[in-house]
């Protein structure tokens, strides 16, 4: 378990050796990535960001606003829909087209349903296509990237880490059936995908650093948007308020998860008396994913 004193200790020693040169973010135009591609930018290091997200136009001045706050950092706006694959499949090809490695990627885009199920025009649950689906194709999309960049590569996936459960509907993986989707089987569903899915390619691509992180509750716009109008908002609220982590120290955590040397040995060195992080299994060194909860304690 590391500190918030600490997480903060170790992010104001990042420099241009242990900063990522070259990342890509998606959902960071609001929330915890919002929070944390401002957070990396804060450093005031040379960094190329590719920005992807939706309604380019509506984000131009977030996006003049970053350009400003760092005049080494480059931004790159990618505009597509992520809840698509087809169009999560040509982000990356243009992504691969413009480089030749890459030592980021992380994903935090996702869609949080009031209770039903709605669909993509490809036929995919919107949560499981945002969260899961679209995820898991960018990681083995610009793995090739990954495996060829010399600065400590990794990827961060935020969403659920330690709600993976046996009890998943093995026949029903987008729970199409009735009876199926719920919030509660949601959750421990994209959790067990996630993570089963991650540790493999973890196991396939010892040089890159995976890692899936839950956060916490986190005091951001996004429960508003999706329960504001519920009569319990009211009452739920002040409780989040008061509850919930704030987006910059969640924007903390997520950039010591990018940059420490405690995940994979390479980064930010440790601090005195601090000791290197375990994989899911027990091991100190990347080959094995990451899981991470609010707490920063990584579970086995």
């Amino acid at each position: 378990m590391v500190s918030i004193s600490e997480v903060r200790a170790s992010n104001a020693r990042i420099t241009q050796e242990t900063v990522p040169h070259t990342a890509v973010f998606t959902g960071a135009t609001d929330g915890i990535g919002k929070a944390t591609l401002t957070r990396l930018l804060s450093a005031k290091l040379p960094v190329r960001v590719y920005l992807i997200g939706r309604n380019g136009d509506k984000q131009k001045a977030y996006l003049d606003t970053l350009r400003q706050s760092n005049k080494q950092a480059q931004i790159i706006w990618l505009e597509g829909q992520l809840s698509l694959l087809a169009e999560t499949r040509r982000l990356c090809d243009e992504i691969k087209t413009r480089e030749t490695c890459l030592d980021a990627l992380y994903m935090s885009a996702g869609f949080i349903s009031s209770g039903e199920r709605i669909e993509t025009s490809e036929g995919n649950g919107l949560s499981q296509s945002l969260t899961y689906y679209s995820r898991i194709m960018m990681m083995t999309q610009l793995l090739p990237l990954l495996n060829a960049s010399p600065n400590n590569p990794r990827i961060i996936s935020i969403l659920n880490a330690g709600n993976e459960s046996s009890s998943i509907y093995l026949d029903d993986f987008d729970l199409k059936q009735p009876g199926h989707f719920g919030l509660a089987t949601l959750a421990k569903s994209l959790s067990t995908y996630t993570t089963l899915s991650m540790s493999r390619l973890a196991s396939e691509n010892p040089r890159v650093v995976f890692v899936h992180h839950y956060p916490g509750g986190v005091n951001t716009d996004l429960f508003k948007k999706v329960w504001g109008g519920k009569w319990y908002w009211p009452l739920f609220s002040p409780a989040l308020s008061m509850l919930a982590t704030s987006p910059q120290d969640a924007a903390e955590k997520v950039l010591y998860l990018i940059t420490s040397a405690k995940y994979g040995g390479r980064g930010v060195s440790l601090a005195v008396g601090q000791s290197p992080g375990l994989t899911m299994a027990k091991t100190k060194t990347a080959g094995s994913l990451f899981a991470i909860n609010d707490k920063m304690k990584e579970l086995q």
